[in-house]
C-alpha cells in the first residue's frame, strides 16, 4: 500500500481501537496538517510511531495488542478484495471520476465529524448537569 499521500486523524486511530493514551503517545512529536479543527497525520509517520512503540519491550501487553490490530489495518492487513471498477474509462474519466468521489467522502466525512462533535458537546452538557 502507497501511504505516502494517505493521511489519518487522531479520531480515527481511537476508532480503531486505540486508547486516548496510545493515540496520544502515537502522534507526539510527528508532524501534521490542520484541517478545521483536526490535526491530520501522514499514514506512513503513524506506521513508524507505532512501530517504534511495539519494538519497546515494555509495552503493555494489552496496548501491543492494539498497536498491532491497528498497525495490521494501516498496512491493509484485512479483507478486502480490490476491483478495478474504472478500467473501461479514459485516465481523465477515472481521474474526474475520482476527484467527484473524494469530494463526495470528504463532505461527508465532514458532516460525520460535525455530528460527532454535536454528540460529544450534548454528552459534555450532560456530565455537567
Amino acid at each position: 500500500m502507497n501511504t505516502e499521500n494517505k493521511k489519518i486523524t487522531k479520531l480515527h486511530l481511537r476508532s480503531l481501537g486505540l486508547t486516548d493514551y496510545l493515540v496520544k503517545e502515537t502522534v507526539r512529536g510527528l508532524p501534521s496538517e490542520k484541517e478545521g479543527s483536526y490535526n491530520i497525520y501522514s499514514i506512513s509517520d503513524v506506521k513508524n510511531s507505532i512501530q517504534k512503540k511495539l519494538n519497546n519491550p515494555r509495552v503493555k501487553d494489552t496496548s501491543r495488542e492494539k498497536l498491532e490490530r491497528v498497525l495490521d489495518w494501516l498496512h491493509e492487513k484485512y479483507n478486502v478484495i480490490e476491483v478495478d471498477f474504472l478500467k473501461k474509462l479514459t485516465p481523465e474519466q477515472r481521474l474526474d471520476f475520482l476527484y467527484k468521489r473524494n469530494e463526495e467522502l470528504f463532505e461527508k466525512e465532514k458532516q460525520i465529524n460535525q455530528q460527532t462533535d454535536e454528540l460529544l458537546r450534548k454528552a459534555r452538557q450532560m456530565i455537567a448537569k
